[in-house]
């Protein structure tokens, strides 16, 4: 009887160990950066610009491109205005958002008449109202690796 208590204290002992590394791990590691595949695919261009804020800390929507990457025909240079850019989300996003002048943000368009605005999450079939992700896009740093990597995946040269 001895024996059978012994092993059973020792394994939950090395079980309840193991799942504390495991939630350590989960926690400390940084939370990857996740370009929406469909919402590249849905996007007429692809922009690498800097934004100005206003006194609120939000974006304005006039923005200063850096980069025009993949261009269809003349490459989009100097100022455009993006139309639906203080409703965009940035990933680990907190609130108010966390727009900082200094940072460069890939920015998936589609163009509307004499603008831009950040492409959406494109209408699944079956889907009848339109939900979060299509009202708040996504617009992604584009300082991290993961970005770069995943957007040369997902539209290649």
């Amino acid at each position: 009887m001895k024996k059978s208590r012994a092993f059973l204290i020792v394994t939950a002992l090395a079980f309840s160990g193991w799942l504390a590394w495991l939630g350590f791990l989960a926690f400390s590691k940084a939370k990857p950066v996740v370009v929406s595949r469909s919402q590249v695919l849905a996007s007429t261009h692809f922009v690498v610009a800097k934004v100005t804020l206003d006194t609120e800390g939000w974006p304005n929507p006039d923005v200063q491109v850096v980069t025009d990457l993949r261009p269809k025909g003349a490459a989009l240079t100097g100022t455009i205005r993006v139309r639906n850019l203080k409703t965009a989300r940035l990933p680990r996003q907190s609130f108010p958002p966390d727009w900082r002048p200094d940072v460069e943000y890939l920015m998936p368009l589609t163009r509307s008449a004499d603008e831009f605005v950040v492409t959406g999450q494109p209408v699944s079939p079956g889907q009848e109202s339109v939900d979060r992700q299509r009202e708040h896009p996504w617009v992604y740093p584009w300082a991290s690796d993961d970005v770069r990597r995943q957007f040369d995946h997902l539209v290649p040269k």
